[in-house]
């Protein structure tokens, strides 16, 4: 049975305290469960700089696309963090609150009085998480693409000719999970005490946390990755990218042998060819020989072809579709959220895609 419902966090008060958007993902992943998210902008700079984050073609008197994105079902305020009587309300909502996300620079929150230890004094109970951003060096500003180079992303993207950042705020997306798990293991944890709860991570505490395989390639094996594209290090076809009659791109993510020999019955290849190839190591080692005999075979098949007898053998295979593709599936339709922001209405995917059953 489907137990999660749109208000399972109908009792959380959620005060959010920071911009752009590791933080608005936190409060927005709340919001969607049902919490009541308190968005707090800073006034004197005219709100989250998000907001002002425009594609040429939108109208100036909407909130951006970007801001829309991880901002639903929010109270939005703006306050002077300075101004006495503004201060007294964002006390009250502080000791009203569950939860408090927070991005400020370093510094920040002493100067306004907005730290963990000034906010246990108005609430004893409170979750006071924080997303810093570079944790080796505080003060520095911290943007995503500086993130994605300063911890190697960057370098391992694109291609030798042209280096490539991910094409979302992919470190800011992982900070946000890390955030949010750590606020729900401090909400367990109040199950049995009930005390005050601060939750940290950073920008860069996040990306290399990400790195995942690639850097215990390089503390296991010394091995320092080069831009390879959709490329994998360790596994080919896999990232690889071929065409059939039609010239639409189709991706290969053949992870073992057997899926490699299925591979080659489907498009005809010959024993010889494949006695070349039949183990992972054969075909990192001569990738560019083995795409070459591929793609001799493939360009004679139709894509659709090609795609259904693939997945009837259970072979990794799939279109490099853009985003308007992608939005256009039945999937992506169902899990879009629509709301109206100051009279304007908005869309944006669902950041919660998860279900939980019983």
């Amino acid at each position: 049975m489907l137990i999660i419902e749109r208000n399972m966090f109908k009792n959380l008060k959620i005060l959010e305290l920071s911009n752009v958007l590791a933080g608005p993902a936190v409060g927005m992943f709340f919001a969607e469960l049902g919490a009541k998210v308190v968005k707090i902008e800073n006034k004197i700079s005219g709100g989250d700089i998000t907001r002002k984050w425009k594609l040429p073609e939108e109208k100036n008197d909407d909130a951006s696309a970007y801001f829309c994105s991880v901002n639903y079902q929010k109270e939005y305020i703006q306050m002077d963090f300075t101004d006495n009587e503004e201060r007294k309300l964002l006390n009250k909502h502080i000791e009203n609150s569950t939860i408090i996300i927070t991005n400020f620079k370093a510094g920040d929150a002493e100067k306004f009085n907005l730290s963990f230890k000034d906010c246990k004094k108005l609430n004893q109970k409170i979750i006071y998480a924080h997303i810093g951003g570079f944790k080796s060096s505080p003060k520095r500003v911290a943007f995503d693409v500086i993130l994605q180079a300063e911890t190697g992303f960057i370098s391992m993207t694109g291609n030798k000719h042209n280096l490539a950042k991910m094409p979302v705020a992919m470190i800011d997306v992982l900070a946000a999970h890390q955030i949010k798990e750590g606020i729900l293991t401090a909400l367990l944890l109040q199950q049995k005490n009930p005390i005050a709860y601060k939750v940290t991570t950073t920008l860069e505490e996040t990306a290399l946390s990400s790195l995942m395989n690639q850097s215990a390639n390089y503390l296991m094996a010394n091995h320092v990755p080069k831009p390879m594209g959709t490329l994998h290090p360790n596994i080919a076809p896999y990232g690889d990218i071929i065409y059939c009659k039609e010239d639409i791109a189709l991706i290969l993510a053949i992870g073992t042998d057997k899926q490699f020999l299925n591979f080659c019955e489907i498009i005809h290849l010959t024993k010889n060819t494949i006695d070349k190839f039949d183990t992972n190591q054969k075909r990192l080692n001569s990738r560019k020989e083995l795409m070459d005999d591929l793609q001799q075979k493939t360009k004679l098949l139709s894509t659709k072809d090609l795609l259904s007898k693939c997945l009837d053998k259970s072979i990794p295979i799939g279109r490099v579709n853009d985003i308007k593709e992608v939005m256009n599936t039945t999937l992506a339709q169902k899990m879009i959220l629509e709301e109206k922001i100051n009279g304007n209405q908005t869309r944006r995917i669902k950041t919660v895609a998860f279900d939980l059953s019983s």
